[in-house]
């Protein structure tokens, strides 16, 4: 489903030059939750946004259900992002002027879905994340693992093929955190969806199919778990 080979990325800035990433090569197995693991710092925000069409490697290539996902032109990366793929932020990132409802179906309707369609996947969804009577209230009005499961939702409402979460646990108590992370995975496999997110939480990883260690930009290893959804 997933697979990066050889990626490099480094930024420039009056500091000098940064290597994010350097010749990092995975694969992720398809249906899979991943763990891409490490310290703040060391390359796994910058590892996701290659994975995710978000930002361009230096060099090296990001497979995609077999194509070569940074050839594709503007046009069809933009479609790709939109029809098979979801993110989850740090910090949920809900549009704060669209009510929980409408965030939830926002993926929904940017791809078309008929109004019935909507409205039965996203009560679906509110239902499942333990929030049925909250769709008509704004992003303000809820706590932060609110906002994440409203977050999680929203990725995963249009049944994308690639879950991309950046550290989606680091605003939350441990125990939230893990909650919410369980959550996600179990929705995502139920579609299969191939799901990655970022970490440093313990807890976090024993949950992973497959847990891969991040230092400086260099991937240090691979374990894979025998967790099975």
């Amino acid at each position: 489903m997933l697979e990066c080979r050889d990626i490099s990325k480094t930024y420039h800035s009056g500091r000098g030059k940064l290597h994010a990433l350097r010749g990092v090569s995975l694969k992720i197995v398809p249906g899979a939750a991943a763990a891409i693991v490490g310290k703040s710092g060391s390359g796994k925000t910058t590892l996701l946004n290659c994975m995710g069409g978000l930002d361009r490697p230096d060099s090296g290539t990001v497979f995609v259900k077999g194509f070569d996902l940074h050839a594709l032109s503007p046009h069809a990366l933009s479609l790709f992002l939109r029809r098979d793929m979801g993110f989850v932020f740090q910090f949920g990132n809900l549009l704060s002027y669209l009510t929980v409802f409408e965030n939830i179906a926002f993926p929904l309707r940017l791809n078309g879905a008929s109004n019935r369609k909507l409205e039965h996947r996203t009560q679906e969804l509110l239902d499942r994340i333990g929030l049925s009577g909250a769709g008509p209230a704004l992003p303000h009005e809820l706590s932060g693992g609110e906002v994440q499961r409203v977050a999680v939702a929203r990725a995963l409402a249009h049944r994308p093929r690639l879950l991309l979460a950046d550290e989606p646990t680091a605003s939350l108590d441990s125990t939230t955190g893990t909650t919410l992370v369980r959550l996600m995975f179990e929705m995502g496999r139920e579609s299969g969806c191939t799901m990655v997110l970022s970490t440093h939480d313990s807890e976090v990883m024993d949950l992973a199919d497959q847990c891969l260690h991040i230092r400086d930009g260099l991937l240090q290893g691979q374990e894979n778990s025998d967790q099975t959804g």
